[in-house]
């Protein structure tokens, strides 16, 4: 374990460049934390607490996330591949992204409800039977992201590209979409567009 992360407890800490690497991070509480610039690349947050707190610049790519609490965590330009959130505790579950790269990562059977997800590429994940309503995906480009018996009652899609979205397997009652992209809903009718 790396020398600034032995405690059992953080509030209000700020952790700069920590390079934590295939580390095990469980079992552990940051409330109301500051990461900045921090390498977590295959690190183990299985069992831990995160409340109230910012992840910007850090690189979180194949970190475990078993039965980890995530209340009002804020992940911002972050780089996030191969991550299985649906193994987080989902009991109180509040997390939002701002201009982050994610990739083959899975959502599936998450209330993510009100959730931000601005600006962000989120290329090959999965939000199968998740409830997204409410949620932001402002700006955000969808590529190859798939959408499955999803609640995107209300969701503001507006300016976000590349997104392929069922309407009949999907819920998209009030969706806010935008042109030309909410041009790729009609493709799931047989229709002739001319």
């Amino acid at each position: 374990m790396i020398p600034s992360l032995q405690e059992n407890e953080y509030e209000d800490g700020v952790f700069r460049q920590i390079k934590a690497m295939e580390q095990g991070i469980t079992h552990k509480k940051f409330m109301n934390c500051q990461f900045y610039g921090c390498d977590f690349t295959q690190s183990n947050f299985s069992n831990t607490l995160f409340e109230d707190s910012v992840l910007r610049d850090c690189n979180l790519s194949l970190a475990r996330f078993e039965n980890t609490k995530l209340r009002n965590v804020k992940f911002e330009n972050c780089k996030l591949l191969g991550i299985d959130f649906s193994k987080v505790d989902s009991f109180i579950l509040e997390m939002n992204f701002t201009e982050s790269f994610i990739q083959n990562c899975n959502f599936s059977e998450l209330t993510l409800k009100k959730a931000m997800f601005k600006e962000c590429k989120i290329l090959e994940s999965d939000f199968f039977k998740t409830d997204l309503s409410e949620s932001d995906f402002t700006y955000s480009t969808l590529t190859g992201t798939r959408f499955d018996e999803t609640n995107l009652s209300k969701a503001n899609l507006s300016f976000a590209k590349d997104y392929q979205i069922n309407p009949m397997n999907n819920k998209t009652k009030k969706t806010i979409v935008t042109l030309p992209d909410a041009i790729s809903f009609l493709k799931h009718f047989d229709l002739v567009i001319k």
